[in-house]
């Protein structure tokens, strides 16, 4: 029956431990809420719902996402932030922790304690239990706090500036987010326009096959010689050459995805070209520059030189004095039997002081010093997050748009290229076309195909960067 009352003891003691730290980090969560931006939430909503047609890229995405070690890192380090701010919110509090303090002193007898200890027990105002042994013990037992006057504000920034620091660090995992979708989104691209090329390759050779199989019968009957047959060989090989590089690019972007998804044997599944996003400028029309300063990482730059600076000035404050208030409240005894013999076995102890650095303020400089040029180094660095940001934005809109022409251009050449190959072949059976004007028009045909392909290829990557310039998401 007893071993029960302590299990429910037990249980219950920790059920309100837990119940003390999730109070408590729902105060820090919403302690945490009042430094953020009003307006934070952005999208890039016209891109994602271009990608989200496309649901095995949206699967892929979310795999990553959830088994990404990168990803898992990262919310550590979040995780580290937020205990960092909980440590700076504490410190403005007061302490208070519990004091049980035995020890066991001997005076010596030649000592002013020594021989007032002794005198004592001659005395006729103390009765048989207040005389002082030899081998003294003592034993207190109470509570014992702390607590440091923040009159200069000097806690309240350093508070302040981990507060800033952690949304900081959340607004670096955001931006590795959408650093890792930009990733996955950009290699899956490639990888559906690695088919493709591959199946023009296979289409060409096929073509290039029955060309020369028909140049070796026309050599045999005499109507053209061995530099025909030798030259639409050597065009045949260096088709079935591409068709391995093809397949060896393939290789290396699968196991860069099977990498993020730490999946070593993974298979990856796509879709087939042409790409299910309409990849039209017109889709990035309303996507504005102003929303580049809600970027994760010009915030994170943002937000870090504003820790900084807090964290300058915190440090500044170190010269000015600091007044601390420290006690003692319990109760004391040289006897266990006298501890709760109370009021006479109370005891307390109230102290207050008030301290500045004087000499040897070394450590203080060092800091400070160390704290201006952080300071310093994060304000270059949040000007050179917003001026490399605009840059790439202006590059991926503009190349947009100027791949859409070339797009439109290019496509008009590939069924002028394709219309000169039946042309071509049907003028060479009839003997009214040479070997070299077949050859020609099959290599500009394989050459234009393979130039529309990385058109809409670029066009791709360049959607998937002005996704990433603004800032992504997921």
């Amino acid at each position: 029956m007893k071993n029960r009352i302590y299990i429910v003891g037990l249980w219950l003691a920790l059920a309100s431990c837990t119940n003390g730290l999730m109070r408590e980090q729902r105060k820090i969560n919403a302690e945490l809420d009042t430094y953020r931006s009003e307006k934070e939430q952005f999208s890039v909503s016209g891109i994602q719902e271009c990608w989200k047609r496309d649901s095995l890229l949206v699967q892929l995405i979310d795999s990553v996402l959830v088994r990404s070690n990168d990803i898992k890192q990262g919310f550590l380090q979040v995780g580290m932030a937020k205990s960092e701010f909980g440590y700076q919110r504490g410190l403005r509090k007061p302490t208070v922790s519990g004091l049980v303090q035995p020890s066991l002193r001997r005076f010596g007898k030649y000592t002013m304690d020594g021989v007032g200890n002794y005198d004592t027990q001659f005395s006729t105002n103390i009765t048989r239990d207040q005389i002082i042994p030899e081998h003294l013990p003592d034993l207190q037992i109470g509570v014992q706090t702390a607590w440091e006057l923040d009159i200069w504000g000097k806690l309240a920034k350093r508070k302040k500036a981990s507060a800033l620091r952690y949304l900081a660090t959340e607004s670096g995992q955001q931006w590795l987010i959408t650093l890792l979708v930009a990733e996955v989104a950009g290699a899956y691209g490639q990888l559906i326009a690695l088919d493709k090329e591959l199946d023009i390759l296979k289409t060409n050779i096929e073509i290039q096959r029955k060309a020369f199989e028909l140049v070796q019968v026309q050599k045999e009957a005499g109507a053209v010689n061995e530099s025909a047959v030798q030259q639409l060989e050597a065009q045949l090989l260096n088709s079935r050459a591409q068709e391995g590089g093809v397949l060896q690019q393939m290789t290396s972007l699968e196991n860069e995805i099977r990498l993020l998804l730490n999946k070593p044997n993974a298979p990856i599944f796509r879709s087939k070209f042409p790409f299910q996003c309409a990849l039209d400028s017109s889709l990035f029309a309303r996507v504005k520059i102003d929303q580049l300063e809600r970027r994760p990482d010009i915030k994170q730059a943002k937000l870090n030189l504003m820790a900084a600076l807090e964290t300058k000035e915190s440090a500044s404050l170190a010269l000015k004095p600091s007044i601390v208030l420290s006690g003692i409240l319990g109760v004391q005894g040289f006897q266990p039997a006298y501890l709760f013999q109370l009021p006479a076995s109370m005891a307390y102890q109230l102290l207050g002081g008030i301290t500045m650095p004087w000499l040897n303020r070394s450590a203080i400089t060092a800091e400070m010093l160390r704290s201006e040029s952080q300071w310093k180094w994060q304000d270059i660095a949040y000007q050179n997050a917003l001026v490399k940001g605009y840059l790439e934005w202006d590059t991926q809109v503009k190349s947009l748009a100027y791949l859409q022409k070339q797009q439109q251009l290019k496509q008009r050449e590939v069924l002028l290229t394709k219309g000169a190959i039946n042309t071509v072949g049907t003028l060479f059976l009839t003997a009214n076309a040479s070997y070299l004007e077949v050859l020609t028009a099959q290599q500009n045909a394989l050459r234009s195909e393979l130039e529309l392909l990385e058109i809409s290829r670029n066009q791709w990557m360049r959607a998937i960067n002005l996704y990433r310039v603004l800032g992504g998401g997921w």
